[in-house]
């Protein structure tokens, strides 16, 4: 018997899934500007091929096409401000408004190490390990030059040379 062949066949159409959060190339550039934002966890499809559009993720179909969102980073755990130790020497006073110590051991959460560093004062990563000495004392003053002696009196006339018989 003769078949006929149906007057229309409708092609299958190939329709690629994609996410929301991952638009391909085109959609970005023509369908969002003109219709609502997508949706991230949502699977979209087209019937564009995916072709020369590296950007984007495809799947072949719906049930394949998953778009959980990626776990969130943790928050950052706050952190806790860095406690330095460090003498109270000279380099680091006009960081303070108070008098300091020489041979007393300080510590700071607002000062960064290098900063203390760089005024010439070490830092120490404990107060265990903080060894501070006093400033060595400044040298005694020189005492004035003492007075030269006083020249010797001068000879009298009558035993200088100059009065001496001729010989």
């Amino acid at each position: 018997a003769f078949q006929h062949a149906p007057l229309y066949t409708a092609a299958r159409m190939t329709r690629y899934w994609y996410c929301g959060s991952d638009p391909p190339k085109f959609v970005r550039d023509h369908v969002i500007s003109v219709y609502a934002p997508l949706k991230p966890t949502m699977c979209y499809s087209t019937s564009e091929s995916p072709s020369g559009d590296e950007d984007a993720r495809f799947w072949q179909s719906e049930e394949e096409c998953s778009c959980m969102p990626s776990p969130a980073a943790p928050p950052p755990s706050p952190r806790l401000p860095t406690k330095i130790y460090f003498c109270g020497q000279p380099g680091v006073w006009p960081k303070f408004d108070r008098a300091l110590k020489a041979n007393k051991c300080y510590f700071s959460t607002k000062l960064q190490k290098q900063e203390v560093m760089d005024a010439g004062v070490n830092v120490y990563p404990d107060e265990q390990s903080c060894q501070c000495h006093p400033l060595p004392s400044p040298p005694p003053p020189t005492p004035p030059p003492r007075p030269s002696p006083p020249p010797p009196p001068p000879t009298p006339w009558w035993l200088s040379s100059a009065n001496a018989p001729y010989p």
